[in-house]
């Protein structure tokens, strides 16, 4: 399978984005790069590989501690906001 520029062009419109002719041409190519590795990535040989549902069970995944860091900055960074209410930014709506 091969993306063309019709494709990037259905994209593009569908994703509301706009590219011009070099633009077009470079997302088609990275978009050729990602199937061509999704295509090497199917020749892979997984018949006897049990299915993992996640890796969190696995004797190999180390696991670090889950402990907080960093302070709580909030009343900082909500002092530099335009607006904010109820300890949220507020910010214009922008879908109708």
């Amino acid at each position: 399978m091969s993306i063309d520029i019709q494709t990037v062009n259905k994209l593009a419109n569908l994703s509301k984005l706009e590219f011009d002719d070099t633009g077009k041409e470079e997302v088609r190519q990275k978009l050729n790069k990602i199937v061509e590795f999704i295509s090497q990535l199917q020749e892979v040989d997984t018949e006897n590989i049990e299915p993992m549902a996640s890796t969190v069970h696995a004797t190999s995944t180390r696991e670090r501690e889950d402990k907080v860091t960093e302070e709580n900055h909030r009343d900082e960074f909500m002092a530099n906001a335009p607006q904010t209410e109820m300890g949220f930014f507020v910010v214009p709506r922008v879908v109708e």
